[in-house]
């Protein structure tokens, strides 16, 4: 019994470790099982093969992990920047109501105007991608905090 015990008591902080090493290597997952993706990943699939792209990943929630931040000062405003682990960087919508969980992840729980929040894991709609805009990218909406 001893034994069983011993061994139980280094298993659990393996699994621990393990989990922690799935997270920062892009294996955790949002809620419906979405998987954290590559925002420069999605755009090269895109640009490479727009039909399967869109088949995979148009009209489908996306989640991405890092950091996000209020553009402008209207309270109500929906409009964020997104900076992902990876480093890429793209603008998203949070709606109002979708807003209020969010604000625990800034500083002194507000949305001050250009600041980032703590490193959150959120997902969006992917609405397509604008090949025609300035720069081509998907269109993220409706985005919301997963963690």
């Amino acid at each position: 019994m001893q034994k069983i015990t011993g061994r139980l008591a280094a298993f659990i902080p393996a699994v621990a470790l393990l989990a922690a090493a799935a997270f920062w290597h892009g294996k955790t997952r949002a809620d419906d099982a979405a998987p954290v993706q590559s925002y420069n990943d999605i755009v090269a699939a895109y640009k490479t093969n727009p039909q399967q792209a869109a088949t995979k990943y148009t009209q489908k929630r996306l989640a991405f992990s890092g950091r996000v931040m209020r553009m402008g000062s209207d309270a109500g405003g929906t409009y964020f920047g997104a900076v992902t682990d990876d480093g890429a960087q793209f603008d998203t919508h949070f709606e109002v109501n979708d807003q209020e969980a969010l604000k625990r992840k800034f500083k002194d729980q507000k949305m001050t105007p250009f600041q980032f929040s703590s490193n959150i894991v959120f997902d969006c709609l992917n609405e397509g991608f604008l090949a025609t805009a300035l720069v081509p990218s998907p269109k993220f909406t409706h985005c919301r905090l997963v963690k």
